[in-house]
Formats: structure tokens, C-alpha cells, sequence
């Protein structure tokens, strides 16, 4: 069994959950695959841990689940696997209340609301906020619910965002040195800025950020489908305004034409 301590860290989880969250940012297998591999670590958190260690286990297996197939664009399989998060996170959280039970139940929520209908939006979404304040409340320096406060600037529907204070926001969690950023969350961090530049169509920032996030976990296909997308925008607005130059020139030119014939 794994040994645990008052606060339970990543440096905690089972070593296979790195290369299994890691597998999922990277693309490295398929959807199928991920399922296969997601069983058997669900199989091995009941056989080797019990308590508050396999339900916290078992919570984050399933998050990382439902990531896959919400990159897959298939919401019902995702929400599903959210759905096992949430009830596996709730029973870490009755065994012990701390920063990664109420982390991790936050996470599958807020990831929930990706997926699930408006009326499931209404009755779960304000339950985010409240949670991630009990995780800092455990953990002052958790960068997760850091990012967690600040993402719906980011990713909320209109009017709900602020894209201008979305990247304002997130950049100062990147450069706070008092923070703890785990791989995936700088991931996240850095990939937010780059999707937040991106809906204001500056185009020049939102490909640097997104690059800079695809130097982390490079095999992720979903930011690179945004770099590529970025590009082409980019490169279509170039062109726009190089035809509306033209035409300006040359209603300029006929306008003098006009005057002096």
C-alpha cells in the first residue's frame, strides 16, 4: 500500500498515474486503449488501496476517462466517466475532507459542465467556486484551484468571460513563484492564455502561447488543431486586408479620376 501523510500530494499517487495522465495530454494511445488501461488501474486501486487512497484514485482514473473522450468530442462517454468521478470523490471526501479530495471532485464537476445540458450547468456550476476556496483553504499554494477560479473568464460563453482579464489572470498564476504548478496544470495554464488571445483573433499571441503549451505535452492534437486553426485565420485576414487595401487604393484613384476629368 501506499503510504500517506496529514496532506496527500501528487508525489503520492500511484507512479502509473503519471504516465496514465500523461498518455491522455499526449495523445499516445487510442480512446480504446485509454479504456483498457483506465480498467485495470480502477481493478488495482481496488485490489491495493482501500479507503480514502482508492476513492481518491479512483476519482482521478476517472477524470482523466472522461478528458479522452471529451478530446474525442464524445460528450455522453465523457460525462459518464465524470459522473463515476464525482461519486468517487465524494466518498474520498467522507472519509477525509483535505485539498485533493476536494480538488479532484471540483475537477470532475467543472469538466462536467462541458458536457452536460444547461439545467445540469445551473445546478453544478456554483458549486466550483465554493470548492476551489476550500481547497485553497487547505492549500494556499495549490495551483489547480488557482486556474479553476480563473477559467471561466477564459472559457465561459458570452457574457459570462473576460478574455482581457482571463489572460491577466492566468499570467499571474504562471509567474507566481509562491504557486505550485504540476506539469498538466502549467499545460492548462499556458494553453488558456493562447485559446483567450485566440478569441480575441490575435492571432500572433495565440500561436505563441499555444506553441509554447504544445512544447509540454507535444502529441496533444486538440491545441494543435487550435495552432493550425490559428494559422489559417491568420493567414485569411491577411489576405482580407490586403484585398480592402486594394480596394481603398483604387476607389481613391477613381475618386480623383472623377474630380479632374
Amino acid at each position: 500500500l501506499i503510504a500517506f501523510f496529514t496532506t496527500f500530494t501528487f508525489a503520492q499517487l500511484p507512479t502509473e498515474y503519471y504516465q496514465f495522465r500523461d498518455d491522455m495530454y499526449n495523445f499516445s494511445k487510442t480512446p480504446t486503449e485509454m479504456e483498457e488501461i483506465g480498467k485495470e488501474l480502477l481493478q488495482k486501486a481496488d485490489a491495493e488501496l482501500s479507503g480514502y487512497e482508492k476513492y481518491l484514485a479512483k476519482a482521478r482514473y476517472e477524470f482523466i476517462l472522461g478528458r479522452v473522450w471529451f478530446y474525442q468530442n464524445e460528450n455522453d462517454k465523457a460525462g459518464s466517466h465524470y459522473d463515476k468521478g464525482i461519486e468517487y470523490a465524494e466518498l474520498a471526501i467522507k472519509e477525509k475532507s483535505d485539498a485533493q479530495s476536494q480538488l479532484i471532485y471540483a475537477e470532475n464537476i467543472s469538466a462536467n459542465c462541458a458536457v452536460k445540458p444547461v439545467s445540469y450547468v445551473l445546478t453544478w456550476g456554483v458549486k466550483i467556486a465554493p470548492l476551489t476556496k476550500k481547497v485553497l483553504g487547505f492549500d494556499a499554494k495549490n495551483g489547480a484551484a488557482l486556474y479553476m477560479q480563473n477559467a471561466q473568464d477564459v472559457y465561459a460563453p458570452a457574457p459570462f468571460n473576460n478574455h482581457k482579464r482571463g489572460i491577466k489572470k492566468m499570467s499571474e498564476l504562471l509567474n507566481n513563484t509562491n504557486v505550485t504548478l504540476d506539469k498538466d496544470d502549467k499545460f492548462n495554464v499556458i494553453s488558456s492564455i493562447g485559446y483567450a488571445y485566440m478569441q480575441q483573433k490575435n492571432y500572433t499571441e495565440a500561436i505563441k502561447w499555444l506553441e509554447d503549451s504544445v512544447k509540454i505535452y507535444p502529441g496533444n492534437k486538440y491545441v494543435q488543431s487550435l495552432v493550425d486553426e490559428c494559422k489559417n485565420l491568420s493567414k485569411y485576414n491577411e489576405r482580407r486586408d490586403c484585398r480592402s487595401f486594394s480596394d481603398k487604393r483604387g476607389n481613391r484613384r477613381f475618386r480623383k479620376r472623377r474630380i479632374f476629368s
